[in-house]
């Protein structure tokens, strides 16, 4: 059973809303570009908390979404399309685990994404190749176990874990056309004027436009 996320990072999943807005300063709400030899990215912070992210080139990337601010970083999220997690077949159960979750997709090949957790959990865990599984020796699993979307924690399906119930758990994932994302940012000037923000395993210096 592989941890992926400590209790740290689970106290780091987006904020609501209204949590965001309150968080940003208005100094970074503006409009940012970068441009070199045909290759562009702009970035709209907006105060409402919603933000524009487009990058032109040969490999074009535009997501509207929303952004906040954590530490000294910029987060600028997306918003991914519908995703569901069916369940499939009914819960058996397995003495030899104290919990097993299978998730494949439609064509039956393993779940790429999700992660699994519980009250008397470390955190989050992997699911690796589709399938996460407690071992005995590690304790019982009781009280509600939720699956996750790792990307952005978005909870996708829940159940019980009591004493002497089912506890292998089959699913279906119909995961979002639009996956989700977390790009980073972070003002290189206390006014804001240059945030400098990741491409990949890379990153642009975009100037304010005013």
């Amino acid at each position: 059973m592989k941890t992926v996320l400590s209790a740290f990072l689970i106290a780091a999943m987006p904020l609501p809303v209204a949590a965001q807005i309150e968080a940003m300063p208005d100094q970074l709400v503006g409009k940012y570009h970068f441009e070199e030899e045909g290759f562009a990215v702009d970035v709209h912070l907006n105060r409402d908390g919603t933000a524009l992210y487009n990058i032109s080139g040969q490999e074009g990337v535009r997501s509207n979404g929303y952004w906040t601010v954590r530490g000294d970083r910029i987060h600028i999220f997306n918003k991914p399309g519908p995703v569901r997690l069916d369940p499939a077949g009914s819960p058996k159960r397995d003495p030899g685990v104290a919990l097993r979750v299978v998730a494949t997709l439609p064509n039956g090949a393993p779940a790429d994404g999700l992660a699994v957790t519980w009250p008397n959990a470390a955190g989050l865990f992997y699911m690796s190749d589709g399938r996460n599984e407690a071992r005995l020796e590690d304790g019982p699993v009781t009280g509600e176990v939720t699956i996750v979307r790792e990307a952005d924690s978005k909870p996708l399906a829940t159940f019980m874990m009591t004493p002497g119930a089912p506890n292998d758990h089959r699913f279906t994932y119909h995961p979002s056309d639009v996956e989700p994302f977390d790009y980073e940012a972070r003002a290189l000037d206390p006014r804001a004027d240059v945030l400098e923000v990741e491409l990949g395993s890379a990153s642009a210096k975009l100037r304010r436009v005013r």
